[in-house]
């Protein structure tokens, strides 16, 4: 079975798998989860913070799971702004919808003559 095919498994959190600890020395290991598929060892293991799959086989050590660990825990979730009040402790002013119109308007105009600049450059 494909990893994505098992990714979607884990997404689904299907019952066709089993999750367990390694037995193993490194400190890693409290980081991920081997997998059995239908009770057959499958060559990947999870990931607890992000619930990425990993290609692992127990030749191949443990340093890039201690990579992606690195990786994984450095990735801080990002806030989307959806406002400009997240610049500001200013409150922003309201707008007339005339003026809003009025800004898009000329934002759209300056982007048309400079995208003619560039084709006239270029041709």
């Amino acid at each position: 079975m494909e990893k994505t095919d098992i990714q979607k498994l884990v997404d689904s959190k299907s019952e066709r798998l089993v999750f367990e600890r390694s037995k193993g020395k490194s400190a890693v290991w409290k980081h991920f989860q081997l997998i059995s598929l239908d009770n057959v060892a499958v060559p990947f293991v999870k990931c607890d913070k992000c619930h990425s799959l990993l290609k692992w086989k127990s030749r191949d050590g443990t340093s890039g799971l201690t990579a992606h660990i690195e990786y994984c825990g450095s990735q801080v979730p990002q806030t989307k702004l959806t406002s400009l009040a997240g610049f500001s402790a200013v409150p922003s002013p309201t707008l007339p919808a005339a003026v809003k119109s009025d800004v898009a308007d000329a934002v759209v105009s300056m982007c048309a003559k400079d995208i003619r600049y560039v084709i006239h450059i270029i041709t």
